[in-house]
């Protein structure tokens, strides 16, 4: 939303204030003749779902009145069970509670289980004592809700409807400009070592990050609004999934491109620099097709055929002779991961032809049925530890309301719960975001709502009074959304516009009390929660990613071949559980660190961990490519290397166990150092085994070998930089407790 107000232009600020302040009018207009008593929540419905494109809003809109229901029913059942006993009440609305706040973390429509969440426990507190009440509360509720999403999405529609699709591409355009840069980057840093620092490659990769989330939240609002992004949803599918694809594998190549920085590439692939620049005029094919898909009525050129074949990437056999073997494995891992980003690449070219209208979806059969190798896992125990922060604030403020008796009794508890699951979903400055909205309170609501609504006498002047409120309050919030959602979020809570309309002084301070109390409760509850803390967060996550990688090490044997597939399987899910995913939620964790509080640990040491730490996800990605490459089609050869494969997987176990304790492993890094036995015992092993008849079963199986040798030779060195980037951070100033 930065420099938003410059971004869009004036002409559709004016409509979007002017759309939301029609809908806000026409649904006041509609509760005042239907003489609900409760229409706050449906005007609060509008102005959270009043996003910039209405296939936003529409899923938005979707999304609140299906939790809204939700949390209806879930109210029901728990008054229904624990209506006559505080403490089942207490216990569980607590593992509701705890249940809405994992699911949240796991979903794609978390604002459904969010809704779930705050709509049950209003159901509580609005019928504390009065349970015949509670079905007339949740049934309204849900009603008003539903009438004022239908109300904004028809108003979006009707008048000056903006779809996804220009955003859309546009980010698509963005997003692959980003890696078009990254990728000419890496070429730099395959021929230039030192014009390509890694900073920039690593800044570059947490942007294209942000880019493509942003890009499949726009993707699913387009589905809603654009009728032919929704036609193409499969190809729109598939795209995610090749771009994704082939960030993934140019990282896989970058880390290969270290290993190869003493081989003379050109020399021993003659075919390099132009399979590059191949690779290179894919990329820059890419952004004349989504150029195409913005402008539909541009002329259409001609094939890509050329583009779409399969590089080739030749090895001079004569030059590989005077290469040791280990700098032959770094070599063909390097080709193989090229030859991954050129299937990667090849792929994701075709989608965007068929997306802009040169190819039907048949050109797309071979590969539309692809799955993914690693699916992330659902389970995470720090999203469970995460998801009981809001019903710790749900305990702590129940106990607070019974001892203390405060002025707005179960209001406080449900106001603890609601923003305990803000800090689920989002975590933010919830001190700041208090101050936003009493601010709000008493500086824009409070004149309005004592002053200048008494002196209304008739329903037509409360309804201008509205619309000249919101179109005020929408436009402004172009500017920043503060200046939109917190004065029009209490108007609505506080004015609560009905038929039976009162005004009081103490009813807004008691609101303001509410407020103050509940989030109060949670900042406290959070402070005091050491475990919740983002750097005992690092250190937990950090724990698990260094046991996943131990366990890894240990699973990498040659078993018998009816177990070789239970073994894949059990690293997969090593993979998928505590590698892959651990690595993205310690960069989210990063951006919550308090480095004012830890100077010892600067942002630019806990950086330049995180890169580490990705590059070394990367190499036992490629560990895992070729070990599995060479186990199917090099068995035996395999095998005959058992004895080596013992060796340097005790090492690696032995390391990351030590890291996994958060404990210094230089002596075993420096035994590596002074004592290369390992690299000269794998020379002499294959020197021998080349001569073996039974062991020597092609030059395929050797390069197989060769592959696999090469990817743990880039892991042993990424691993002697991950503990000089780890001797660099200061672990007892993050254990050591804040109280």
């Amino acid at each position: 939303m930065a420099d938003q107000a410059t971004a869009v232009p004036r002409q559709i600020q004016l409509q979007e204030a002017f759309k939301l302040a029609l809908s806000m009018t026409l649904f006041y207009w509609l509760a005042l003749w239907m003489d609900w008593d409760l229409p706050k929540f449906g005007a609060l419905a509008i102005v959270v779902v009043s996003l910039s494109t209405t296939g936003a809003s529409l899923n938005k809109g979707v999304m609140r009145v299906a939790g809204t229901g939700l949390g209806a029913l879930s109210g029901f059942v728990l008054l229904s069970w624990f209506f006559q006993s505080p403490a089942g009440m207490l216990l569980g609305v607590s593992l509701y509670l705890t249940v809405i706040g994992y699911f949240m973390q796991t979903s794609r429509q978390g604002d459904i289980w969010f809704n779930a969440g705050f709509v049950a426990v209003s159901v509580w507190s609005s019928s504390y004592m009065k349970v015949d009440t509670a079905f007339h509360f949740a049934t309204t509720r849900f009603l008003e809700t539903a009438a004022g999403v239908i109300i904004f999405t028809l108003v979006s529609v009707l008048l000056w409807p903006r779809t996804s699709r220009q955003a859309l591409l546009q980010q698509g355009q963005d997003l692959w400009a980003g890696m078009h840069k990254l990728f000419a980057m890496h070429r730099r840093l395959l021929q230039q070592p030192t014009t390509a620092p890694e900073t920039d490659v690593s800044r570059l990769d947490m942007q294209l990050a942000g880019m493509y989330q942003n890009l499949l939240a726009t993707l699913d609002a387009a589905y809603a609004d654009t009728a032919a992004v929704s036609r193409n949803k499969r190809i729109w599918e598939l795209l995610r999934v090749d771009l994704r694809a082939f960030g993934s594998t140019q990282e896989l190549w970058r880390e290969s491109i270290a290993d190869c920085r003493a081989l003379d590439l050109d020399k021993l692939l003659p075919g390099l620099a132009g399979a590059l620049n191949i690779l290179e005029a894919r990329l820059a094919r890419g952004t004349v097709l989504w150029q195409q898909q913005q402008e539909p009525g541009s002329e259409q050129d001609g094939s890509d055929a050329d583009l779409l074949n399969e590089l080739p990437l030749d090895i001079n056999s004569s030059a590989v002779t005077t290469l040791s073997h280990l700098q032959h494995a770094a070599l063909l891992n390097f080709v193989s991961q090229l030859k991954a980003l050129d299937s990667t690449s090849r792929e994701l070219l075709q989608t965007l032809r068929v997306l802009a209208g040169h190819d039907t979806a048949g050109a797309l059969h071979s590969y539309m049925h692809k799955i993914q190798p690693f699916q992330p896992s659902r389970w995470n125990p720090e999203r469970l530890l995460k998801a009981l922060f809001p019903a710790v604030c749900w305990v702590a403020a129940w106990s607070f309301w019974v001892h203390v008796q405060p002025p707005g009794g179960p209001s406080i508890p449900m106001m603890a719960a609601t923003f305990g699951l803000v800090m689920v979903m989002a975590p933010i400055n919830l001190l700041g975001l208090l101050l936003v909205l009493l601010l709000s309170m008493f500086i824009f609501v409070a004149p309005v709502y004592l002053l200048v609504m008494p002196l209304l006498d008739s329903g037509f002047a409360i309804l201008m009074l509205i619309f000249l409120y919101t179109f005020c309050f929408g436009f402004l919030g172009f500017r920043s959304p503060v200046l939109k959602i917190g004065p029009l979020m209490m108007f609505v809570q506080i004015a609560n516009v009905t038929n039976d309309q009162f005004y009081s002084f103490l009813l807004l301070v008691t609101g303001g009390l509410v407020m103050l109390l509940g989030v109060s409760i949670v900042v406290l509850v959070h402070r005091l929660l050491s475990p919740m803390h983002a750097e005992k967060v690092m250190l937990r996550t950090l724990r698990r990613f260094f046991q996943g990688c131990a366990r890894l090490a240990i699973a990498y044997s040659m078993p018998a071949p009816r177990k070789s597939g239970a073994a894949q399987k059990y690293r997969k899910r090593l993979f998928e559980n505590r590698i892959l995913p651990l690595p993205v939620q310690l960069q989210g964790i990063m951006k919550r660190l308090d480095y004012q509080h830890h100077p010892a640990n600067s942002e630019e040491k806990v950086r330049d961990l995180m890169q580490n730490l990705f590059s070394l996800r990367n190499r036992l990605l490629t560990v895992e490519a070729n070990y599995n490459t060479a186990a199917s089609e090099s068995p035996r050869l395999l095998q005959a290397m058992l004895p080596l494969q013992g060796d340097w997987r005790q090492r690696v176990h032995k390391v990351f166990n030590k890291w996994a304790r958060l404990e210094p492993a230089d002596d075993l890094i420096e035994e590596w150092r002074r004592q290369p036995e390992l690299s000269l015992d794998m020379q002499q092993h294959l020197e021998s085994l080349q001569h073996d008849k039974e062991t020597a079963t092609g030059a395929r199986a050797v390069q197989n070998l060769f592959a696999l040798l090469g990817s743990l030779k880039g892991l042993l060195e990424t691993m002697e930089k991950m503990q000089d980037s780890m001797n660099e951070i200061n672990w007892a100033q993050w254990s050591t407790p804040r109280f």
